[in-house]
């Protein structure tokens, strides 16, 4: 069965493209949120790292520790804290890179000693600097993340399990952007979760409009696979015999407030 997994696709010519080429997103019980990797500061760890996505070894993993106002932290198949892949990898640490607010780093449990966990640093860690590199940061969906950091906990562990559904390298540069206008009045989101053969539309529960509104799939040669109105009440597109495996672009365009939003998809 062919799955759908999406990503926040923004512009991009930054001065972070030759450092981060990569974007992870992290499909979770509680929302989705996407991770540039530092694939050129820390290949190593990186290169791990996504290694592991590439594997589905994330997948329904839970969110084990949780400290409010520190680090989100996961990566673990026990659940428990001490479990791993098996295996360890060298320590990686770069002058240019921090526990910030926003940034992922591995945790391990001295020197040389990361394998599969890693933690979202809530706040500015920087005390942490010379224990656990830095290897990416949220560049999307960073209030899921916060969410996550405020759930209930006993013992650091939360109370309800956080669930990473699935976590999938969803675009690898370097890139040029792709416009993506009006996000400020459109509200796009797809689902589910990763989605199976089907892409849901979602406007956001604040957004009406009073009629249609256009879709349009293309895939990265700029070729469109799919180009039709939608109806106020029409939410959902069959992709299963127009998308084959490969990289497309979902844009939806309102004319009544000539706005639109774009996002990535992946079909594997």
């Amino acid at each position: 069965m062919k799955r759908i997994l999406l990503c926040c696709f923004a512009i991009v010519l930054t001065s972070n493209i030759g450092r981060s080429q990569t974007e992870v997103t992290f499909y979770t019980s509680m929302g989705d949120f996407v991770v540039e990797t530092y694939d050129t500061l820390q290949p190593i760890t990186a290169g791990n790292f996504i290694d592991l996505v590439n594997t589905k070894y994330y997948d329904e993993i839970i969110f084990h520790r949780v400290v409010e106002d520190f680090v989100v932290q996961g990566g673990d198949p026990l659940g428990t804290g001490f479990g791993g892949p098996g295996y360890s990898i060298p320590d990686e640490f770069d002058p240019e890179t921090s526990n910030t607010q926003r940034t992922v780093a591995m945790a391990n449990s001295g020197p040389d000693t990361g394998g599969s966990q890693f933690f979202f640093n809530l706040v500015n860690n920087s005390f942490l600097d010379d224990d656990h590199p830095v290897f990416g940061e949220v560049i999307s969906g960073w209030e899921i993340v916060q969410d996550i950091g405020m759930v209930p906990t006993v013992d650091n562990k939360p109370v309800t399990d956080v669930v990473m559904d699935s976590v999938r390298v969803t675009f690898t540069g370097p890139y040029v952007g792709i416009a993506d206008n009006g996000m400020s009045e459109l509200s796009l989101s797809i689902f589910p979760n990763p989605t199976k053969e089907k892409i849901t539309i979602d406007l956001g529960e604040d957004f009406t409009i009073d009629g249609n509104y256009s879709v349009k799939i293309t895939n990265v040669l700029g070729e469109t696979i799919y180009n039709g109105l939608m109806t106020q009440n029409q939410s959902i597109i069959d992709v299963s015999s127009i998308c084959p495996a490969g990289i497309y672009f979902v844009n939806v365009t309102t004319d009544e407030l000539s706005s639109s939003a774009t996002r990535a998809i992946v079909v594997e």
